[in-house]
């Protein structure tokens, strides 16, 4: 079955120079482990025509979406360098889908430091160079997006009438006192997903979705454990009245159902997909595998054997992603 897949990353040797001076001094342990980030080196760096684009065709995945797998522009302090180093990432992509158009579509990383500068370098991506949405590693120098100042984003989401994908990043350091002696639970076992779905529900909870009710977020790792909390998210907001906050005039599960996108990419359960398929309906499912961080052909087998009906895995596969990204 064809597939499109939205969580897919290139990287190079710059960014690794990025991350290693974005994270310098931050506390926080090195979950690589020498072996996979050999592993992780081949499918990045292995020539695009001899390895990545036939496990594509081995996997039926027709397009890739292409995101950087650097998370230093997120985590500088100065906003001139953020937005230098986000073009420079963009440029990057635009040169590796002008080399295999036919394969790839990106989407472009947003320096949120200066929220009007995201929107511009946005807008300029989407209309000149066919980007197909804006993307972030998380949070930006610790700051979340419910504050109103990232408004201008939305706005211009909205306008252009592409997604905002958010990808999963690293807490600040004192966050993650609760792991003491168990860094295993660090990262992808873990404590991404926690970060990340706390960060959609500060969105939710803070009005963002209710402001704009156009804006599309798309979130990976089967919605990272919110499909299966609407019911306690919808408890809590009943039995402590939080529509007299005046932030949100809605449930919180109102929000997630009708902003929230979610993808398959990662390891994941069969009976995962069908919860998620009957929290947020099958129009809000789409493909990732993760490349490289997630074996390709692991991921398409993960989606295909879900128990999942012939039309459900059509729309999961393809035809939300290219309706979502106007394809």
């Amino acid at each position: 079955m064809r597939k499109i897949a939205l969580e897919e990353h290139f990287s190079n040797k710059l960014f690794e120079q990025f991350d290693q001076e974005a994270f310098r001094d931050r506390g926080f342990p090195v979950l690589t482990d020498p072996k996979r980030k050999d592993y992780l080196d081949h499918g990045f760096f292995a020539p695009v025509e001899e390895y990545r684009i036939p496990k594509m065709e081995e996997n039926e995945v027709v397009l890739q979406i292409l995101s950087p797998d650097t998370q230093a522009v997120q985590y500088l302090t100065d906003s001139r360098e953020a937005i230098r180093m986000a073009k420079t990432i963009n440029d990057m992509a635009q040169e590796m889908v002008g080399r295999n158009m036919e394969h790839f579509k990106a989407f472009a990383i947003l320096p949120m430091q200066d929220p009007k500068a995201a929107a511009d370098e946005l807008a300029l991506r989407v209309k000149e160079q066919g980007f197909v949405g804006g993307f972030v590693h998380g949070h930006t120098h610790f700051s979340y997006y419910d504050e109103e100042k990232y408004d201008p984003v939305w706005d211009k989401l909205e306008e252009l009438d592409v997604p905002f994908y958010m990808h999963p990043s690293n807490p600040e350091a004192d966050q993650i006192r609760m792991y003491e002696g168990y860094e295993e639970l660090l990262g992808n076992t873990w404590n991404w997903g926690c970060v990340t779905a706390t960060h959609i529900l500060r969105m939710v909870f803070g009005g963002v979705f209710e402001r704009h009710p156009r804006l599309k977020v798309v979130i990976g790792h089967m919605g990272e454990m919110l499909p299966y909390m609407l019911g306690r998210l919808d408890e809590g907001y009943e039995g402590r009245r939080i529509w007299e906050k005046g932030k949100i005039t809605n449930p919180p599960s109102f929000y997630l159902k009708r902003n929230l996108y979610i993808t398959t990419s990662g390891g994941y359960r069969p009976e995962t997909m069908r919860c998620a398929v009957e929290a947020l309906g099958a129009d809000h499912l789409m493909f990732a595998s993760d490349y490289p961080h997630f074996p390709m052909e692991q991921a398409a087998r993960q989606v295909e054997n879900s128990g999942l009906s012939q039309r459900e895995l059509e729309q999961i596969c393809y035809e939300n992603a290219s309706q979502l990204l106007k394809l």
